[in-house]
């Protein structure tokens, strides 16, 4: 029976194509922290620690400390034919660092599902896929460069965008018309606020979509995170789908924003969950409560991105938010899944596919 042996950590500073720019911050590079777990046959498994101190508060270096502290600990000497073992062993050491224990959790599912030969996504699900389609976003910027970066993704094959907003709501309303009038007149388009507005400048703007017949797919968190009665308000105020991000972590949140009604899906990611194991739960509890989900990701590398794409290869048929690989100039490692247009391509190899550093 193979056992883990050894927790590793490893930065990495990859460059973007463009800078990625939100409503909380804007960078043109990814400094990555990758994990990898040893096992007793010598085996490799993979995790990304998606760090970042406005949304999850964790850093690279307090992270490093928590990977190769209590939860090496935790996990070292651990089964792996028993997830739900190391999965609580994970929650168990350590308060919050949900990235850190993302990436943990993650490495250990890449080294069971390598131990049992096949891709994460058939250890996770029987009759998953082996593609997943994402969107692609579209940074905070003026209008002008918002629909000329539209015109270049939908040209490349994208048929779901996502427009970041939130800096401004007469800016916001300029930029989706002008989206609509231009490259994102015949595909799917979603916004994100990222917590930019209020109850009221939310249903003003979306309601104003809705009379001019826009057809906005979804609208992302429009009011701060822990607001919920605004959230609730702006669901109950518009007839556009709502979708919770950086309100929900946990299932104790999840549970709370179903009582009280405050979105129509959730934006589940492993680095906000605590990975895998975790998400796993939140998509029980989403699929029980009536809750629509679409999986996301943070701003991270083909490690990360790789692990979110192999859960959500276990819900077909939705375009799921996982564009992250495709604003790499470079990949930190070999393998993973292939980011080709709209699509991410998952290996045929055992676990994640990665298979080492990139040269």
């Amino acid at each position: 029976m193979s056992r883990v042996v050894e927790l590793r950590t490893q930065r990495a500073s990859v460059p973007l194509t463009r800078a990625f720019a939100t409503a909380q911050r804007s960078t043109d590079r990814l400094d990555a922290l990758l994990v990898r777990a040893l096992d007793s046959d010598g085996r490799a498994g993979w995790g990304e620690v998606a760090t970042s101190w406005r949304v999850t508060g964790e850093g690279a270096a307090g992270a490093t400390a928590v990977v190769e502290g209590p939860l090496r600990d935790a996990v070292v000497g651990m089964p792996l034919d028993e997830p739900g073992a190391w999965g609580s062993a994970i929650a168990r050491a350590v308060a919050r660092n949900p990235a850190a224990r993302a990436a943990v959790d993650a490495a250990l599912w890449d080294l069971h599902a390598q131990q049992r030969g096949v891709p994460l996504h058939r250890a996770l699900a029987t009759g998953s896929a082996d593609r997943v389609r994402t969107d692609m976003t579209l940074a905070v910027d003026d209008a002008a460069r918002v629909v000329e970066t539209a015109r270049i993704h939908v040209d490349a094959g994208f048929r779901t965008l996502k427009v970041k907003l939130g800096t401004d709501p007469e800016h916001d309303d300029r930029v989706v018309r002008a989206l609509r009038r231009g490259p994102a007149a015949d595909v799917a388009l979603r916004v994100d606020a990222n917590q930019g507005w209020d109850a009221d400048a939310a249903i003003r703007l979306v309601r104003g979509w809705e009379d001019d017949g826009l057809g906005i797919e979804l609208v992302e968190q429009p009011t701060p995170a822990a607001d919920l009665e605004a959230l609730a308000r702006v669901r109950a105020a518009v007839a556009t789908p709502i979708l919770a991000d950086e309100s929900v972590w946990d299932a104790r949140e999840l549970r709370e924003l179903v009582r009280m009604g405050a979105a129509d899906l959730v934006n589940v990611k492993l680095a906000k969950a605590g990975g895998v194991t975790a998400a796993l739960e939140l998509l029980e509890l989403a699929a029980t409560s009536g809750v629509g989900v679409l999986l996301g990701c943070m701003l991270e590398s083909t490690v990360g991105v790789t692990a979110a794409a192999h859960v959500a290869a276990g819900l077909p048929g939705l375009v799921h938010d996982l564009d992250a690989a495709h604003w790499l100039r470079d990949s930190p490692v070999r393998g993973g899944a292939l980011a080709r247009a709209d699509e991410l391509e998952l290996a045929a190899a055992p676990g994640l596919g990665i298979d080492g550093w990139a040269a």
